[in-house]
């Protein structure tokens, strides 16, 4: 039995029953070029909100870096697992899937393997955040966006949180005002919390001393020596980090600082320990694990 081919008539007839049974209505080249026009505004914003995820997370990573954590926390482990920006992170990977089904759905994406489009959108976004970084941009949101709402844990907030800690031997604030007890220099110390300190200041260098005398916010470390009278022995003063982008340099000059300092008070120059100062304690309780 010869089987013949369909004619021009019958291919017609096909086409309109199948238009007309899915009910498919001509849409003009104006439409699509509007939808490509949205897809690759979507995959640009995409791409640009990684960028500020890995802003952030640069700046989040340089502050902990180069940050004295052998004060504020127990351990490095403790400090990696409660810093890591695991929320940047995930922002950042989920933009970046989102950017690669953008593009994929462009009118050419098509024509891309699936690895060329997801290295292309990470790339993107690690370059713009790496520029956005250099530009301070990190350091602004992460600071505006917690100032803007009480559930985002600003870096900011988060060393307030750290360094307003009386019974851990460190305070936040601002000096009040000096003065001299039994030929030591003290001084009167306000911190976060709006409580007056009063506090032992004669082992601070003189660098120490002019940070303090500046009116800007400063941090203590040292010793509760009296809860009940608020009495204070501060063995370490470093500058409050949270008002300006920070560099690299600066970060590490505030680490060597601790560091030079641990090294001063846990040897004399011929080795004997010196075992009567509050400082001593202080610094012999605590284990750097580089830059020493």
């Amino acid at each position: 039995m010869d089987i013949q081919p369909p004619t021009n008539d019958d291919l017609k007839t096909k086409i309109l029953n199948r238009i007309e049974s899915g009910a498919i209505c001509p849409k003009s080249r104006l439409s699509f070029q509007g939808w490509e026009c949205v897809l690759w505004c979507l995959w640009l914003f995409t791409i640009v909100i990684g960028a500020l995820a890995v802003a952030i997370s640069f700046f989040v990573m340089l502050q902990h870096t180069y940050s004295i954590y052998e004060v504020t926390y127990s351990s490095s482990l403790v400090f990696f697992i409660e810093t890591l920006p695991f929320l940047w992170f995930s922002v950042f990977l989920v933009m970046v899937i989102f950017a690669v089904y953008n593009l994929s759905h462009t009118k050419n994406g098509y024509r891309y393997p699936l690895w060329q489009i997801f290295g292309s959108s990470m790339i993107l976004s690690l370059a713009g955040g790496s520029l956005l970084h250099l530009a301070g941009t990190g350091f602004i949101l992460d600071k505006q966006m917690g100032l803007f709402t009480e559930y985002y844990e600003s870096q900011e907030k988060r060393a307030q949180k750290i360094w307003q800690q009386p019974e851990q031997g460190r305070l936040l604030g601002r000096l009040h005002a000096t003065g001299t007890e039994d030929g030591r220099l003290t001084a009167t110390f306000v911190d976060h919390d709006s409580v007056v300190w009063f506090t032992n200041i004669s082992e601070l260098d003189s660098e120490e001393i002019l940070l303090l005398g500046s009116g800007l916010k400063v941090r203590l470390f040292g010793e509760v020596i009296n809860t009940d009278s608020s009495n204070f022995h501060a063995c370490a003063a470093l500058p409050w980090l949270h008002e300006t982008v920070a560099t690299r340099s600066d970060l590490n000059n505030i680490r060597q600082l601790i560091i030079s300092k641990s090294n001063h008070y846990l040897s004399l120059p011929d080795g004997k320990t010196i075992i009567d100062s509050p400082c001593t304690r202080k610094f012999s309780q605590l284990r750097f694990e580089f830059g020493r």
